[in-house]
């Protein structure tokens, strides 16, 4: 939604900077083609532009699952261990990072195929599956000390 309030915008722009060449009578006059030819300029560069956000971003969270993931794998080995010596706490907290670790996973292979509108819209869910990993870890991580 926000790309095409955007795309609007400089579309509306370029048309009134097109329009705004026309008004003097010694300046060349701007054909509708240049104007089609901006325009389509303009839309390739903010899809560029979007498309560069979407890898940092994604870019960002791998390196940030990467390293919680890390860390959880190291913690659900101690947990397991506790877990294994009959220690309730350390088997649910075993079995919810699993869970939230793998609804991150699932979260970022759904962005890998998805564009536009519907990655903005899947965006917050994957940073709010994010958060919860990392609360899971957090918690967990106190439990088990």
């Amino acid at each position: 939604m926000k790309r095409i309030i955007w795309l609007t915008t400089l579309l509306t722009a370029a048309a009134v900077f097109a329009m705004a060449g026309c008004s003097g009578n010694d300046e060349q006059k701007v054909t509708a083609e240049q104007v089609k030819k901006e325009a389509k300029e303009a839309v390739d560069t903010a899809v560029a532009y979007s498309k560069q956000k979407e890898d940092e971003f994604m870019a960002q969270v791998n390196q940030q699952y990467d390293s919680l993931k890390k860390q959880s794998d190291e913690l659900m080995q101690k947990a397991k261990e506790q877990a294994a010596a009959g220690k309730e706490q350390a088997k649910q907290a075993l079995a919810d990072l699993q869970e939230k670790q793998q609804a991150v996973s699932d979260k970022m292979a759904a962005m890998k195929d998805k564009g536009g509108e519907a990655w903005a819209k899947a965006k917050p869910e994957l940073e709010k599956a994010l958060s919860n990993l990392q609360e899971a870890y957090n918690k967990a991580k106190a439990e088990l000390q």
